[in-house]
């Protein structure tokens, strides 16, 4: 949460993104860097002492090669990122973060139910997710990529999210 908001305009600024999304490759890049920043706004009290912090992703989407490619070069809090891909829900444990691709085959009450027990943060792809309990939904509005985030159900998850990321969010439950 050291990181500023400028800081975060100035990452995906440098990095070629732009909100502007043109392809579904790009999307799903845009995607995966977002959600690997998010990490710096967000606080996880109770962060295992494990020495890999695991990003899971539910159902068939290009966004795991992209974290896949986040991950040979990044951290989170001095952690290894290790990103599994999940088909079924019973599969997923220890996950800090699930990605739930918009072909996932489970309902999203069950999503959320399951999310909420291993107190893992969902981040959907699907409109009005966040209105149902994923704690972050990314939207896609005249082509431009923006988030929408679910404050109540990171309060419940037990996480801290700066205020920075909150600002930058289209809607906040």
């Amino acid at each position: 949460m050291r990181k500023t908001l400028p800081c975060l305009l100035l990452f995906i600024t440098l990095c070629g993104f732009s909100p502007q999304v043109a392809s579904e490759a790009q999307e799903y890049n845009l995607k995966a860097a977002f959600l690997y920043r998010f990490t710096n706004y967000i606080e996880w009290y109770s962060l295992a002492p494990e020495k890999e912090f695991t990003i899971g992703v539910l159902g068939d989407s290009p966004i795991y090669d992209a974290l896949r490619e986040i991950a040979k070069t990044k951290t989170v809090n001095n952690k290894k990122i290790n990103v599994r891909h999940f088909n079924d829900l019973e599969e997923i444990k220890g996950c800090q973060i699930l990605f739930i691709s918009k072909n996932a085959s489970n309902s999203w009450d069950e999503i959320v139910v399951k999310a909420k027990a291993e107190n893992m943060l969902t981040i959907s792809e699907e409109e009005g997710c966040a209105a149902k309990g994923m704690a972050i939904n990314f939207v896609l509005a005249n082509e431009t990529l923006k988030f929408e985030i679910n404050k109540t159900t990171i309060d419940i998850l037990g996480l801290k999210i700066s205020s920075q990321l909150l600002k930058l969010a289209v809607y906040v439950y």
